[in-house]
C-alpha cells in the first residue's frame, strides 16, 4: 500500500517537465496576467542603509518607492516557462493597448512611442533567458542569481536601446531621456536583481503547489499493435517457462 501510495504521490510532483497546455495551466496563466497588472501599480516602500554623497556619514538611511514589476515577469518566467510566460505578455499587450490602460503610463496603441514600452518589449527576451536557464539548470542558487542577472539587463538594455530609437526619431525629447533613463535604469537594476532573485526562489515552492492543476493527467492511450505485441511476448514466456 506505501508503495504505491508513494508512486501515486511522485507522479504529480514537478520533476522539471515542461509546462503542459491544460485547462489549470491557461487558469494559471490568467492569474499571472492579474498579478503582473496588480504589480504595475504597486509600489513598495523601502527603506535601508545606502551610501550618501555629500555627507559627513559614509552611510545614511535611504527612502525607495520600488515598482516589483520586473521581479513578477521573471516570477511568471520560472512558474510558467517561455512558452506560457510569453503568452501572459501577449495578452498584457492586447488588454493594455485594447481593452485596459494597464500600462504604467496608461494604454493604447499610442503607448508604442513611450520610453516605457522599450521595457515591455525587454520581458520577452528576460522571459526567454530567465526560463532556459532556470530549467536547464533545475532551479539551482547559481541558475536563479544568473537568471536574475541576465533577465533584469535584457529588460533594462532593451529599454534604454528604445528610448534611445525614440529620441533619434525626436519622438522623446533628448534633454528628458537622461532624467528618464536615471529613474527607470539607474538604482533601480540593484532593486531589480535583488528582488528579482527572492521572486524566483519563492517560485519554487509555489510551482510545486500550482504543479496540481497544470499537470496534465490524461493518459496516453496505448498503441494497439504495441499491445498485441506485448501480449504476444508475454506469451512466449509463459510458454518457455512451462516448458522449462
Amino acid at each position: 500500500m506505501n508503495k504505491r501510495i508513494r508512486g501515486e504521490f511522485e507522479e504529480i510532483i514537478y520533476k522539471g517537465e515542461k509546462t503542459p497546455f491544460s485547462l489549470g495551466t491557461l487558469t494559471v496563466v490568467a492569474l499571472c496576467l492579474l498579478l503582473l497588472i496588480v504589480g504595475t501599480f504597486t509600489q513598495l516602500g523601502i527603506v535601508h542603509y545606502w551610501t550618501v554623497p555629500d555627507s559627513e556619514t559614509l552611510f545614511g538611511m535611504k527612502k525607495y518607492s520600488y515598482i516589483p514589476q520586473i521581479p513578477l515577469v521573471l516570477f511568471i518566467a520560472a512558474i510558467l516557462g517561455a512558452r506560457f510566460g510569453i503568452l501572459v505578455i501577449i495578452l498584457y499587450l492586447i488588454v493594455g493597448f485594447f481593452i485596459w490602460p494597464v500600462f504604467a503610463l496608461g494604454g493604447g496603441l499610442g503607448y508604442i512611442k513611450s520610453y516605457f514600452f522599450g521595457y515591455i518589449l525587454g520581458y520577452f527576451f528576460a522571459m526567454v533567458f530567465a526560463s532556459r536557464v532556470l530549467f536547464f539548470d533545475k532551479f539551482s542558487y547559481k541558475s536563479i542569481a544568473y537568471a536574475s542577472v541576465v533577465g533584469v539587463l535584457s529588460i533594462h538594455f532593451c529599454g534604454i536601446l528604445y528610448t534611445g530609437v525614440l529620441g533619434i526619431f525626436r519622438l522623446v525629447n533628448f534633454s528628458f531621456i537622461k532624467e528618464a533613463l536615471s529613474t527607470l535604469s539607474g538604482d533601480k537594476i540593484i532593486y531589480d536583481v535583488v528582488f528579482s532573485f527572492i521572486f524566483i526562489a519563492a517560485s519554487i515552492p509555489i510551482k510545486q503547489f500550482l504543479w496540481l492543476a497544470m499537470k496534465n493527467y490524461s493518459k496516453p492511450k496505448r498503441d494497439a499493435r504495441t499491445t498485441r505485441e506485448a501480449r504476444e511476448m508475454r506469451r512466449i514466456e509463459r510458454e518457455k517457462a512451462q516448458g522449462a
